[in-house]
C-alpha cells in the first residue's frame, strides 16, 4: 500500500487487481487481458481476448495481430509484458461470449483500416467487441484508440451503465458506474464511481481501486 501511494502520482496504481491465476477448465472461460510491449509499459496497452472451451487445455486468442496459434496460457503472450486481467466470464456467459467473438471478431478485423492514432486500432477492436457481445468491462486509460467512434459518434459505454460522445480531439463519458471521463486527443482523465478511482493515462490507468 505504501509503495502504491508513493508512485501513484507519476505512474498510477490500482489496488486489488485480479491475480494472474488460470481458472480451472471445468467450464468455458473468456478473459480480457491487456499488456504492453517494452519499453511502453507505462503509457500504452494492447488488449486480447483469451477463450477456452470447457475441458479444453489450450486458449484461442482474439486480437489485432494476426496470430491465431493456440496458446497454453492466457497471460503469457509475448512480446506483451505486465499483463492485467480487465474482465473474466465463466460458464454460460462465457459460452455466449465465445460464440459472439467467433461470429464477429474476425470479420471486424478483416475490415480494419488500422491507425495507431486516433484509431481504429487494437484497442478499438476490444471496445467494439465488449459492446457487441454485451460484456461489461473497461479498458485502461492507456489503451489509446478505445474511444474511437469515427470523426463523430456516440454509443453506450462498455460497462453498460453510461453513454459517451466522441471525436478524435475531445470526448466525454458519463455513467452510473463509470463516473465521468474527459478524453483529450485519445487520453482519458476523470474518476470512476465504483470501484472508486481517479483515471489517469499512465501506469495501470487508475489511481485507486482496480476495476472489478
Amino acid at each position: 500500500m505504501r509503495r502504491c501511494l508513493s508512485i501513484a502520482v507519476v505512474a498510477g496504481c490500482a489496488i486489488g487487481q485480479r491475480p494472474l491465476i488460470v481458472p480451472p477448465n471445468d467450464e468455458a472461460t473468456v478473459m480480457l487481458v491487456t499488456g504492453a510491449p517494452h519499453p511502453w509499459e507505462g503509457v500504452a496497452q494492447h488488449p486480447w481476448f483469451s477463450v477456452r472451451a470447457a475441458h479444453a487445455t489450450r486458449w484461442r486468442i482474439y486480437e489485432v495481430r494476426g496470430d491465431t496459434t493456440p496458446w497454453d496460457q492466457p497471460f503469457e503472450h509475448g512480446p506483451y509484458t505486465t499483463p492485467i486481467v480487465q474482465g473474466i466470464w465463466r460458464g454460460a456467459e462465457a459460452v455466449r461470449a465465445s460464440a459472439c467473438l467467433e461470429k464477429y471478431a474476425d470479420a471486424w478485423m478483416a475490415s480494419l483500416d488500422y491507425r495507431a492514432w486516433p484509431g481504429p486500432n487494437s484497442n478499438t477492436f476490444a471496445d467494439v467487441m465488449l459492446r457487441q457481445c454485451g460484456l461489461h468491462a473497461s479498458l485502461p486509460a492507456t489503451s489509446i484508440g478505445k474511444d474511437w467512434r469515427g470523426w463523430f459518434g456516440a454509443s453506450r459505454t462498455t460497462e453498460g451503465t453510461g453513454v459517451q460522445v466522441e471525436t478524435p480531439l475531445v470526448g466525454l463519458r458519463v455513467g452510473l458506474k463509470e463516473g465521468v471521463q474527459v478524453h483529450l486527443l485519445g487520453l482519458s482523465f476523470g474518476f470512476d464511481l465504483w470501484p472508486p478511482a481517479i483515471i489517469l493515462p499512465v501506469g495501470s490507468g487508475r489511481l485507486g481501486f482496480a476495476d472489478r
